[in-house]
């Protein structure tokens, strides 16, 4: 998998993944992910671009999960270009009632 995490605006940051969130790049990408949010202070908006991962597993969809709640409690996550497959997958546990996708 490979991974692509940038700063926008004042306190943003994108978060561009390509290839399959299984087992061992979901905890790389939650890891990474996490690690900048707090190296980051004052982060308060995460925007995941999916356009480019082929595959979750139901480790990614934890992760996601994780990533939701950490920034519920400060700030908003938004997911964007979520193909069609990995959203019937959001949509089958419920991460289409909470999740915000764009």
């Amino acid at each position: 998998m490979e991974l692509e995490l940038k700063p926008f605006g004042v306190s943003g940051l994108y978060v561009k993944a390509s290839g399959r969130m299984d087992l061992d790049n979901a905890v790389e990408f939650g890891t990474k992910v996490k690690e900048t949010i707090e190296d980051s202070e004052g982060i308060d908006e995460l925007i995941i671009d999916f356009g480019e991962i082929t595959f979750i597993s139901s480790f990614g969809l934890k992760v996601i999960l994780e990533l939701h709640k950490e920034m519920s409690t400060h700030g908003s996550m938004k997911l964007r270009n979520v193909p069609e497959a990995i959203l019937k997958s959001f949509k089958m546990v419920g991460f289409d009632k909470f999740l915000v996708i764009e």
